[in-house]
């Protein structure tokens, strides 16, 4: 059945074809991208048009382009005393307007560097203080890139430093040799908790993202040397920000394919002063499982669902906006035993295990940003967040007698408010300064009933583990200084400082880095941060099994991190790069037990269950390159490598290899388009990932032969390592216009080559050997329709 379904025709495409191409509007804003200030008179431009098209921005800082052929387009913007911008490959459909937010940087350039400066532009991190280890991505590389699929983690493999997780099925990333725990996930300006379906408790990951391409803006991702403003965050940050849904017209997108139904909704709430932006999904992974694909296993279920929403109202001549945002997801995986008592096997006790494994998330709030003078701006953001992740497992006996031996359930609801002054003191200095308070409210219980084997359940064990519900809080406060002496030197330098009530704990983080530009088309830069991590807050309230808290003092993760990088710019819009960095850890929990090899950062989730002490070191280094072909001329490359290497220390102060030194990693993602003289674009592509394999520890066959089960081989934790990780991802699209129909068909297939991963190394006792044990999904094509009206 599933060669059968993978032999997919596209020539119904044609049935799109129509005898005039279509033509659509281009508008947007152009602003400051220090101040916020609108640009009146700037000057917007297609390129390579005939005759050429565009328009000077009105008093608003507003402009509209209309009658533009459909298809990619490149907009070039310019205004006297600013840095020309381009962006480019954006793609303009016949029944969708197309809506841009353009910020310049002041600063002088020279007639024969535009070309070269312009070309940065499509590269570079909102965020103007990130001056290493950034990049921004859209909405539309999310769509194209092969094996994204929408989903910003899994986009995020392909560029340099970063590696999949440990689970083929899950978009966790590990980021130059860091744990996924490090990750931090911030929208529209707060912290949020972990938005994927599917996650569990301590992950930054899941199996599907719950943001929607729909509403996702240009945002940025940072893997290391962050900017004064960004906290507890240890390994890298997702600055996510929502677009603004149409101010003129309402457009509406369905879209249903084996990941569910899709349907998005914009227009303007009063025209043009006001708008919504609303997209709902369901999951439809049934489908797959019947027809033989399997995410996660055979007997295992997977149902999401989510919501998210952006209502701008703009204030008059466009010196305030308020937005209203909100994002939630509801998922449950489920874990079924095997029907049929007799076809179960003793030996494994999954085969016999019901689990129920719920986890959802949400966040609504209210972003208010105003524009006192010409030179600063303050923005407001208040929230309601919350997290739900919880874990029922029970067993059947042999006789189907069904007990419950694991109740987890973590609840953690926040009120976060969020503030933001950035101001502009001189021509070449600058400061923005901010805070971040969240007040949580909390209810942890793990209740466990211990067991060996099948039949090994003692009811008598049964205790409390993790037990906790109450409130506490958390502040952070940043502040950052940039200075720019010269046209070709900038300077930041600030501090960031984060306090937890429940722990009584205070860090403070200096930051600096600094930027040389000595040809147009080359950067030099360097950054040094202190950074931390607040543990999981369960962490805090593991109980011993008369009900003593035992880890009550624990310290923050903390990180040095020295970052060196160079960047080469060409005219044929390529860049190269290449980032060296070192991260020293320290206070990183490991178990009181000196016979423990337990260290927080080996593992992809969950928290220390025992009593730990903050006496953990690791250290990280290593060199990313890559090579990048921005989208033009119909198509785009990225070629990345990465060397590494990531080891750990207990308390004694001896070095391991941590779980994650996989030595090297690198990506190979190519794309490619076909224009038709209708309007008609079909898109190729495919990326492939090679890393080195996971680290384990090998066995003692001697030890383990005695005790029947795997006995870890004293003073080689960590030396082995699996197969190298390979994996092929593809993409088929073609995307049509029609004068009031557009959209596309698309084929994504994940794990082309059904290549099984390595990730663990298991025991069978009967021969006294090990095995590899593989997790994640073979082959999983994913196809779509989407219709735009």
């Amino acid at each position: 059945m599933k060669t059968s379904f993978l032999i997919l025709l596209f020539a119904s495409a044609s049935a799109f074809s129509f005898a005039q191409k279509p033509t659509q509007s281009i508008r947007g804003i152009v602003k400051d991208k220090l101040t916020k200030q609108v640009l009146p008179g700037a000057s917007v431009i297609i390129q390579n048009t005939e005759p050429q098209k565009g328009a000077l921005t009105n008093e608003n800082g507003e402009f509209l382009i209309e009658n533009v052929n459909v298809g990619r387009h490149d907009v070039k913007v310019q205004f006297v005393g600013y840095e020309p911008f381009i962006s480019q490959g954006l793609i303009l459909q016949s029944t969708k307007e197309l809506y841009l937010e353009f910020e310049l940087t002041e600063g002088s350039i020279k007639t024969e560097e535009v070309i070269v400066s312009a070309s940065k532009n499509a590269f570079e991190p909102l965020n103007n203080l990130s001056v290493v280890s950034t990049r921004s991505f859209t909405s539309e590389e999310t769509e194209r890139m092969p094996g994204g699929v929408n989903d910003p983690g899994r986009v995020a493999l392909s560029y340099p430093g970063v590696q999949r997780g440990q689970d083929d099925a899950e978009n966790q990333i590990v980021v130059r040799g860091n744990s996924p725990v490090g990750i931090l996930w911030r929208l529209e300006g707060i912290d949020i908790p972990n938005p994927n379906h599917f996650a569990v408790v301590g992950s930054s990951g899941g199996g599907v993202t719950i943001f929607s391409a729909q509403l996702l803006a240009k945002s940025d991702f940072s893997t290391g040397g962050f900017a004064a403003e960004y906290g507890n965050a240890i390994s890298g940050v997702f600055d996510v920000r929502f677009r603004q849904g149409n101010f003129e017209d309402r457009q509406h997108r369905g879209k249903i394919g084996i990941l569910g139904l899709d349907f998005a909704t914009e227009g303007p709430l009063q025209k043009g002063k006001s708008s919504y932006l609303i997209n709902y999904r369901y999951s439809t992974l049934g489908l797959l499982s019947s027809m033989g694909f399997n995410l996660v296993g055979e007997r295992v279920t997977n149902d999401f669902q989510d919501l998210s929403f952006n209502l701008v109202f703009k204030g008059k001549n466009n010196k305030s906006q308020t937005t209203f945002f909100g994002i939630g997801g509801l998922s449950e995986e489920r874990y079924y035993p095997v029907e049929l008592a007799e076809n179960r096997n003793p030996r494994v006790l999954n085969n016999f295990e019901d689990r129920r494994r719920p986890a959802n998330m949400g966040a609504t709030g209210f972003t208010h940003t105003y524009l006192p003078d010409n030179k600063s701006y303050i923005k407001v953001v208040g929230a309601l967040v919350a997290s739900n992740q919880s874990r029922f497992s029970d067993t059947l006996s042999d006789t189907n007698a069904r007990f419950r031996y694991d109740t987890q359930e973590y609840r953690d609801t926040r009120f976060v408010t969020s503030a933001i002054y950035n101001r502009k003191l001189k021509e070449k200095l600058s400061v923005k300064t901010g805070l971040i308070y969240n007040e949580i409210f909390f209810d942890f219980l793990k209740n466990t009933l211990p067991r060996n084997s099948l039949l090994d359940i003692n009811l008598d064990q049964r205790f409390i583990n993790v037990e906790g519900k109450g409130n506490t809080r958390t502040l952070q406060l940043y502040t950052q200084f940039s200075m720019s002496p010269t046209d070709k030197f900038t300077v930041n330098a600030g501090y960031h400082i984060m306090y937890l009530a429940a722990s009584n704990k205070t860090a403070v983080e200096p930051r600096v880095s600094m930027q040389f530009v000595p040809q147009a088309n080359q950067r030099v830069s360097l950054a040094y941060g202190l950074h931390s991590r607040v543990l999981p807050l369960m962490t805090y309230f593991v109980t011993d099994s008369i009900g003593n808290y035992l880890n009550p003092d624990l310290d923050f993760i903390k990180s040095h991190h020295f970052v060196v990088a160079y960047h080469l710019y060409t005219k044929s819009k390529m860049r190269f790069s290449a980032e060296t960095y070192y991260q020293n850890l320290y206070n990183v929990p490991v178990n009181v037990d000196p016979t423990s090899n337990y260290w927080l950062l080996n593992n992809s989730s969950d928290f220390p269950t025992f009593e730990a002490e903050s006496k953990g070191t690791g250290e990280n280094y290593g060199l990313d390159l890559a090579v990048e072909k921005m989208f033009s001329n119909s198509y785009f490359f990225l070629v990345t490598g990465s060397l590494l290497n990531s080891t750990f220390a207990k308390a004694d102060g001896i070095k391991y290899n941590s779980r994650f030194n996989t030595r090297f990693s690198s990506s190979y993602t190519l794309g490619k388009e076909f224009s038709f003289k209708k309007g008609g674009i079909l898109q190729i592509g495919g990326r492939f990932l090679f890393n080195g394999g996971f680290r384990y520890t090998p066995y003692d066959p001697i030890l383990s032969a005695e005790a029947g089960r795997y006995i870890e081989k004293a003073g080689a934790y960590n030396e082995g390592y699996v197969a190298p990780y390979q994996r092929l991802d593809t993409r088929i699209a073609y995307r049509f216009n029609k004068p009031k129909l557009s959209g596309n068909i698309s084929l994504d297939i994940q794990n082309t080559l059904n290549k099984l991963n390595a990730t663990s190394v298991g025991y069978v006792a009967e021969t006294n050997t090990t095995e590899l044990q593989y997790r994640g999904s073979g082959l999983i094509p994913i196809i779509s329709f989407q219709f735009d009206l």
